[in-house]
């Protein structure tokens, strides 16, 4: 088993005085040979049974969060999506937890963990993009959380500071709002230690009282002091254009905020009042949602160009799906709305039985979210997340998989490569943020603590989730023009011929069978079969098991079957309106495959 000193991904943070002194870059991968033999096959057949199972890689191609995902849960955050998904919206319990895992990354103020080399906080970015009256604002329902830690402010603290002419002017000159002087924090004058001051409240302030939530429609003198008081804080907005709006503006151009934020890189700026100020360690999170016709307007808003090659686009977490159209009650009560719903989920977190409203779910769940945020940011030190030898190897085996698989495949655009090494972070950090949750279900650990370990449930959850999310990415980066120009859109609209076609298509490709051709197709297994069990019906049908061999070919060129990896076949079936179509693009299949191939590193909730 490969060990932290042996692994040059982590560094070993298991110390109890915080972080090593010296760090050790991450590998560059420049060949094949820099792969393990078996990198291509991760997980072999090792695998958890759920992506393999047929249902579970249908609602991988359809979009939704997997069972075996929301099996991995904290409770905190396993209960209220229950909540939502027994109303019969999956797609709106998906919301719910794309936007609450940013918002759970706010309440973990000074917590780190280590990552090719450097001390990195958990801090994400996610937007949702679906049409509009979709059913994306469920996001709402993610800010609950913050709720009960938002609603009070001490020390003279504002609420969230927007964009009124008497603050952009106030904050241009570096004093605050309302005359109010910017009272000196651990961030001025010279910068410190990388992980020291970055994320912790201000002295003498009541950690966990300052507001949580940021204002997307600010100045970015505004923005900048905001993080410098909490740079944790959390942009929370379900339209696309509050922030388009901003980063359009001269006076609230701050993509470069953003940009270094998800690094946690240092931001620098000068006041007349205060001189250079530092923000050493910025770990703002961001939770957006809008329409796709929006979110051009929103990756192009600093004048950039927009599209998968803009930077701010790899940094996030995407979650797209298209409106199912149908018309859905909305006089019920929640009591009486039905937990049956379309997708292939429709049981998942239904284990034991659930009592309270969603609303009760989620002002415990607010208690606890409160508590966790006050006890970490009143510590003098970071709390260390330390990763384990074999997760850090199975973290290094699925990305670098995947990485071998699109170099292998040509069709991958080039400014889709960053937001594969981006996933890579971005999985460890969901997998500190879900421990971070199950520290506020237990009870923050004592400010004595300097290090704690991340759990397995914990990394097969991070990588399964970026992953899911990186497989969003592809097909909102389909959508957009990439920054290659003519390539990248030849590739795009290729990709969209190739989706699968209606159900009327379907039929017509069906006519040019012949009679006992259709009935054999009719005969075969609704969920992906092997050529061997395809063979053993040919007798039954008067044909020969090489005979079968050439239909099943020709009925995949004819779209008829499709093969969701080698040695299986399943039947092609009509899209759903809300199906995010990633059959024919670029990488897709590549992320299933790996995805299919995740060993179970934990054991999870039973379903």
């Amino acid at each position: 088993m490969t060990t932290s000193s042996e692994n040059p991904f982590f560094s070993d943070t298991s110390q109890p005085q915080g972080p090593p002194d010296t760090f050790i870059p991450p590998p560059a991968l420049e060949s094949a040979a820099d792969y393990d033999e078996d990198s291509s096959s991760f997980g072999g057949t090792d695998s958890s049974g759920d992506a393999s199972s047929s249902g579970e890689l249908e609602s991988l191609r359809r979009g939704y969060l997997s069972r075996r995902i929301l099996e991995l849960l904290p409770e905190l955050l396993a209960e209220p999506a229950f909540r939502i998904g027994q109303r019969g919206d999956l797609r709106k319990r998906d919301v719910f937890l794309t936007g609450a895992l940013p918002v759970w990354a706010g309440a973990l103020p000074n917590v780190r963990f280590r990552y090719g080399g450097t001390g990195v906080s958990p801090n994400l970015y996610s937007a949702v993009v679906a049409p509009p009256a979709s059913g994306k604002s469920a996001l709402r329902h993610a800010r609950k959380y913050g709720r009960p830690s938002s609603s009070t402010s001490s020390g003279g603290t504002s609420p969230e500071i927007g964009t009124s002419s008497e603050n952009r002017s106030a904050l241009e000159s570096g004093a605050s709002p309302e005359g109010r002087a910017s009272a000196q924090g651990s961030s001025t004058g010279q910068e410190g230690p990388e992980e020291e001051p970055s994320g912790r409240e201000r002295p003498g302030v009541r950690a966990g009282r300052r507001q949580l939530f940021l204002a997307a429609d600010s100045s970015a003198a505004a923005l900048k002091q905001r993080l410098e008081e909490v740079p944790h804080g959390v942009i929370f907005e379900t339209e696309f254009q509050a922030l388009s709006r901003a980063l359009g503006s001269s006076w609230g151009s701050f993509t470069d905020v953003l940009l270094k934020g998800l690094q946690n890189e240092a931001i620098r700026m000068s006041r007349s009042s205060k001189g250079a100020v530092t923000i050493p360690h910025p770990a703002p999170s961001i939770a957006l949602a809008g329409t796709p016709a929006a979110l051009g307007g929103f990756m192009s808003g600093s004048g950039s160009t927009p599209g998968t090659g803009n930077g701010l686009f790899s940094r996030f977490l995407f979650y797209r799906f298209d409106r199912e159209f149908e018309w859905s009650p909305q006089f019920r009560s929640p009591q009486s709305e039905s937990t049956q719903s379309e997708g292939p989920q429709s049981e998942d977190l239904q284990s034991g039985e659930r009592r309270g409203s969603l609303e009760e779910s989620l002002r415990g769940a607010g208690q606890k979210f409160r508590e966790a945020r006050r006890q970490l940011g009143a510590r003098e030190t970071p709390l260390w997340v330390s990763v384990p030898g074999a997760l850090q190897e199975a973290h290094t085996r699925a990305f670098r998989s995947l990485t071998k698989k699109w170099r292998e495949d040509g069709n991958v655009p080039r400014s889709m490569q960053a937001s594969l090494t981006r996933a890579g972070l971005q999985a460890v950090k969901i997998a500190v943020v879900l421990r971070g949750v199950r520290l506020a279900e237990s009870g923050v650990p004592p400010a004595s603590t300097q290090s704690i370990e991340l759990g397995a449930e914990d990394m097969e959850a991070g990588i399964r989730l970026s992953l899911t999310y990186l497989l969003h990415a592809i097909e909102v980066g389909a959508r957009l023009q990439g920054d290659d120009g003519p390539q990248d859109t030849c590739l795009q609209e290729k990709a969209l011929q190739e989706k699968a076609g209606s159900q009327a298509k379907l039929n017509e490709r069906k006519r040019d069978l012949t009679e006992r051709q259709r009935e054999y197709l009719e005969a075969l297994p609704e969920e992906p079969f092997s050529t061997a069990e395809a063979k053993d019906l040919a007798s039954g049908f008067g044909a020969s098991k090489r005979g079968v061999q050439r239909w099943l070919k020709s009925w995949r060129k004819a779209g008829l079957l499709r093969k969701p990896k080698r040695g299986m076949w399943a039947k092609r079936r009509p899209e759903r309106e809300d199906s995010p179509r990633t059959e024919g693009l670029p990488g897709a299949e590549s992320v299933i495959s790996v995805i299919d191939g995740i060993p179970a590193l934990a054991g999870g909730r039973a379903p």
